[in-house]
């Protein structure tokens, strides 16, 4: 693999030794045999991989035992951890960043700042260019030492790599941009322009703007976008107090007041004229399109009415998620749900949502195949998945359609009390269960064999003798929690 370049071997040999551990969990563990094979090394390879691990330091263990191997994470870590710390630790990415907020006279200054000799510098820019110019089309100049190519590539890899490196809560520009006043300028932006988004979203937007922001400030420009909407989002925001004081903020610091030429660079991915910005700065052009196509809006939410009818599901925020669905096309490389260089943390969550949901997950993918193969259009695997990811995390009632679509469990409460807990269970989980009191049967004998037929548990505090068809769960004390939680215990083990 081509980004296996941005580590050394020994990095990428423990990424991959993790990877599969992780991928691969159970009782009894992985064969050291079995993953020798698989990393295309000797058992002893492996093992001094193993007496080597540096990647899970503070983040868990691996087991190894009888010549099998688990893996175990401490909690509240996972393999999203594993790689960011690989990512903080390639010497690679280290002068990648070094080389963004700094500059350097000569190779022997750029080398003594990365504590390697001269000649080991120039083999790692020689190997990080490779990666780079496949993977970007760009590339490492020595003369002068800068990061070289089209602009729009620069700030795209910037954007990943700081995207992916550092924590939602970590700020990486922390010397060059106040933080506070950088969520401040977002804050107004989104409400200003009703955008609606998430903490995620926010975040996402502080570091595109932030890498802009260092390379607009360093002289760098895009220059490939119409500033009409630059001059929207001025009009939105140049006559606020908060503006205007950012605006003086901004001055003290850089020199220069927030012009709508400025907007237009700190958030350049956001300002395709295609892209809905929110209820402030909607176009009249963009809702006469009526040839369905990918690239406009009112195809995803017709794509969303389709669904909704084949599929007899209701989506409660389908405007928005449509949005976000057009926003992934037209963003493309730039979207959220790409922002990363090695570890695409979807594909798990999607293997999950097909093998659950496999008739959801095809439906919607077929309308979107369906869309793309009118427009003659090739539908690329990375923006696929993406939206394939998008419509289920922005989806916001996708779990409670699920759940009313679901068969409700019917469940008969036999207790020695008048109806006390059947009561209670009627009314906290009456939603996922269909809760009936043995009183209301009118009936005083328990036939087991017609209650069997019409229910799938009972809960008692009597005992009775076992029958085939219905499940029975039994308690000492008919305690309303502790029988609420067992039945919850049942839903999570018996349905997706």
């Amino acid at each position: 693999m081509n980004v296996s370049k941005l580590f050394t071997k020994q990095q990428w040999r423990e990424l991959e030794l993790i990877a599969y551990l992780t991928d691969h969990p159970n009782k009894t563990g992985v064969k050291d045999r079995e993953l020798s094979k698989v990393l295309d090394s000797t058992i002893l390879t492996l093992q001094a991989s193993l007496a080597n691990l540096q990647l899970m330091s503070g983040i868990g263990k691996v087991h190894y035992e009888d010549s099998y191997l688990k893996i175990e994470y401490y909690d509240n870590c996972g393999l999203q951890e594993v790689y960011q710390k690989a990512l903080r630790e390639s010497q690679a990415l280290k002068l990648m960043s070094i080389l963004f907020f700094k500059e350097f006279a000569s190779l022997e200054d750029l080398a003594e700042e990365l504590f390697i000799s001269l000649s080991t510098l120039k083999r790692l820019i020689t190997r990080t260019n490779s990666y780079l110019k496949k993977e970007f089309n760009i590339f490492i100049s020595t003369r002068p030492i800068s990061v070289v190519g089209n602009e729009h590539n620069i700030r795209l890899f910037y954007l990943k790599y700081f995207s992916e490196a550092y924590t939602i809560t970590e700020w990486p520009f922390e010397s060059y941009l106040n933080k506070k006043n950088h969520e401040r300028l977002i804050s107004l932006l989104v409400e200003k322009t009703s955008l609606n988004i998430n903490f995620a979203l926010f975040q996402h937007l502080k570091i595109v703007s932030g890498v802009n922001l260092i390379r607009f400030q360093k002289g760098y420009r895009i220059n490939e976008y119409n500033n009409n909407q630059g001059k929207l989002l001025l009009n939105e925001l140049e006559n606020s107090k908060e503006m205007k004081d950012l605006s003086s903020l901004f001055r003290m610091k850089f020199n220069y007041y927030i012009t709508e030429d400025v907007l237009t660079e700190l958030f350049s991915n956001y300002l395709d004229k295609r892209l809905e910005l929110g209820i402030s700065t909607k176009t009249v052009a963009s809702s006469r399109e009526v040839t369905p196509s990918p690239y406009i809006l009112p195809s995803w939410i017709a794509v969303l009415d389709s669904f909704e009818k084949k599929l007899n599901l209701s989506i409660s925020n389908k405007y928005n998620l449509a949005v976000h669905l057009h926003a992934t096309v037209i963003l493309g490389q730039e979207d959220i749900g790409v922002n990363f260089l090695v570890y695409d943390y979807k594909q798990n969550y999607l293997a999950l949502l097909r093998s659950q949901y496999e008739t959801i997950y095809s439906c919607f993918l077929n309308l979107v195949e369906d869309l793309y193969d009118k427009n003659h259009i090739l539908l690329d695997s990375d923006l696929r998945d993406n939206l394939l990811y998008c419509f289920f995390i922005t989806w916001e009632n996708f779990y409670l359609e699920m759940r009313r679509k679901q068969y409700k469990l019917k469940v008969l409460v036999i207790e020695r009390s008048y109806n006390n807990t059947g009561n209670f269970l009627k009314r906290y989980v009456g939603e996922f269960f269909e809760v009936t009191n043995f009183e209301e049967l009118e009936v005083m004998d328990i036939d087991l064999v017609a209650i069997a037929e019409e229910y799938d548990l009972i809960v008692t505090d009597v005992i009775i003798e076992r029958v085939e068809g219905a499940e029975i769960l039994f308690f000492n004390r008919m305690i309303p929690t502790l029988v609420a939680d067992r039945l919850n215990d049942y839903l999570r083990l018996n349905t997706p």
